[in-house]
């Protein structure tokens, strides 16, 4: 005999059970959601085995659905949006669906009308008020879920509060003749004229205050506010708000912090080149050289320094921005005061250290007096020798090192040159009566920091094309055209070859911002790289050593797209965004 299946079906509400032939399996039945099996009175589990013996003896129970309703709200987290959250469960008259046949058939069901449970704009308002919810309410949104027929269930935007909006920091305009004049930086003599307007103050806009749906008040943000402060050659108005020229020249705005200092620079023009007929150039104001400055003569000014044509083996030293028409060829550039983060982290302890000592000399001078001993024996000197000797030994450690650092800033290197002495032999600090000397050293170290380290006031170079050379800027060198080959950059900021295709080819580029170029690297030698945020290369062309204070990447000739920034760790990571060079572009001094 052929072994065959049993077969169970359900035909308007009918259970039919074929029993199995031979060895053949016998039908299942499973309950389904809302439904109970019975045989012969007794309730099953889910699932039973059937056969035609028992088939009159097997009955099925529908569950009655009884309607429901559940409201609740959510808010937003910043308590602006309120959703009223609607659940309804309708009153069901369900029926037994027909099955096909088959050894194992789930009994389900179908209903054959729904009765949804009422809602009253009474019930919402009253969920609103037990959360306290009273600002913004959407009365219209209501009208609406009542209306609809059937299932209303849904999330609906039932009140919503209404947002801070934000003020307008105040600003430092340029005037329009500053403006337009300063777009041409090589034909210009005087920016502003005597009696000008240089800038003017936009005042800060107060923001409006919002509310959120506990009707409670939302500040807005503060807005910055900013102040003019007259520099050299400018007057301001009674009012401050305006910034007035006492004298034609360049104007150079610097920001700290929360003041815009307004200067005006006298301008020294050079009509042709820095050279044997001019000899070396050192200016306090604004320079600009309509030639080239030639072969080994060096340059020095006090603000900003502009040549129409190319430096080429030379020295220039600024406090202001640079402009190079052309070219920087095989020259040494000193653009504002640029140190090192482990050099300005000495002078940082140098200054600390300064400090505790003439604490501990007050310290140890007043007791004696106290205690009415022989002051003969508490020589200011000898304590002072005493103390840096046992108590501040790192104190003689750092300043005969940063001696030797700090070589290249002659301001630095003068602070230096005083007290060097005393710490190359020890038995000269005896010989002083106060502390003077170290106190005068302590606060020009401090006022360097404060002031000739910031250069907030946007510090750029600005060329087409580098090579050979070395640059050492508070700020950052912006390439125009062709880029910059087998030369040696550390920069305050970034590094930024703005053309295509630019390039970085050889030597070592230092920034404690962003580096970003189209190509680097060179067939010749490794291109070196330190950065503090972000780098990004288009395409490498040679061996690049990629480092930031606590990684060290080396990426192969061929590689496109190298999109590195560094993490909280001091890691380099990849980058999901390309970094943000039009904030180093864009030269807004105010």
């Amino acid at each position: 005999m052929e072994n065959k299946d049993g077969i169970v079906y359900l035909e308007n509400g009918q259970l039919t059970i074929i029993n199995p032939e031979g060895l053949g399996r016998y039908p299942r039945v499973t309950a389904g959601e809302n439904v109970e099996i019975y045989i012969d009175g007794e309730k099953e589990n889910k699932e039973v085995v059937v056969s035609q013996d028992i088939e009159d003896l097997i009955s099925f129970e529908l569950k009655k659905v009884k309607k429901s309703k559940e409201l609740n709200l959510k808010v937003t987290e910043d308590k602006l949006k309120a959703y009223l959250i609607i659940k309804l469960t309708p009153e069901q008259q369900l029926e037994i669906k027909d099955t096909e046949p088959a050894n194992h058939i789930k009994i389900e069901t179908k209903s054959q009308d729904e009765i949804f449970p009422e809602l009253s704009k009474n019930e919402i308002i009253e969920l609103l008020n037990f959360h306290n919810i009273s600002y913004g309410v959407k009365h219209d949104q209501i009208s609406e879920i009542l209306a609809q027929k059937g299932n209303k269930s849904g999330e609906y935007l039932i009140a919503e509060g209404r947002k801070a909006k934000r003020g307008e920091d105040a600003q430092i305009i340029k005037s329009e003749n500053y403006q337009q004049r300063e777009e041409n930086l090589f034909n210009v003599i005087d920016s502003i004229e005597k009696g000008e307007t240089i800038c003017y103050k936009k005042k800060a806009v107060e923001g409006k205050a919002g509310v959120n749906v506990y009707s409670d008040r939302i500040s807005p943000p503060p807005v910055k506010d900013i102040s003019l402060k007259a520099g050299k050659n400018v007057q301001l108005t009674k009012d401050g708000l305006k910034a007035i020229a006492l004298e034609g020249g360049q104007p150079k705005l610097i920001r700290r912090s929360s003041t815009v200092e307004v200067h005006i620079y006298k301008q020294y023009i050079i009509k042709g080149d820095v050279d044997k007929h001019t000899g070396h150039i050192k200016y306090e104001g604004d320079l600009l050289v309509k030639g080239d400055i030639k072969d080994y003569f060096n340059v020095e000014v006090g603000n900003d320094l502009k040549v129409q044509g190319n430096i080429a083996n030379a020295e220039v030293k600024t406090q202001g921005d640079l402009y190079v028409n052309n070219n920087i060829i095989a020259s040494k550039l000193f653009i504002g005061n640029y140190l090192e983060k482990e050099i300005i982290l000495s002078l940082k302890k140098i200054i600390s250290y300064l400090e505790n000592l003439n604490k501990a000399v007050d310290q140890i001078l007043g007791e004696a007096s106290q205690r009415k001993m022989n002051l003969s024996n508490f020589k200011t000197g000898r304590v002072l020798r005493l103390l840096i000797e046992n108590k501040f030994p790192e104190l003689k450690k750092l300043i005969l090192s940063l001696n030797q650092s700090v070589k290249d800033n002659e301001q630095l290197k003068d602070y230096f040159r005083e007290i060097i002495p005393y710490f190359n032999n020890m038995a000269n600090l005896e010989r002083i009566k106060d502390e003077s000397m170290l106190n005068n050293f302590k606060e020009n170290l401090a006022e360097f920091m404060n002031h000739k380290l910031d250069n907030s006031g946007v510090l750029n170079i600005y060329t087409g094309y580098i090579q050979n050379s070395e640059i050492n800027i508070g700020g950052s060198v912006i390439i125009n055209r062709l880029g910059c080959y087998n030369s040696t950059i550390k920069a305050k900021k970034s590094i930024i070859v703005k053309s295509n295709p630019g390039f970085l080819k050889g030597g070592s580029y230092q920034a404690e911002e962003i580096i970003f170029t189209q190509e680097a690297g060179s067939k010749l030698s490794k291109t070196y790289f330190r950065i503090g945020e972000q780098i990004f290369i288009k395409e490498v062309l040679g061996t690049l050593v990629i480092k930031s204070e606590n990684d060290r990447k080396i990426i192969e000739e061929g590689n496109r797209n190298i999109n590195f920034r560094v993490n909280d760790f001091g890691e380099l990571v990849t980058a999901a965004t390309l970094p943000n060079i039009n904030q180093y572009l864009l030269k807004d001094e105010g």
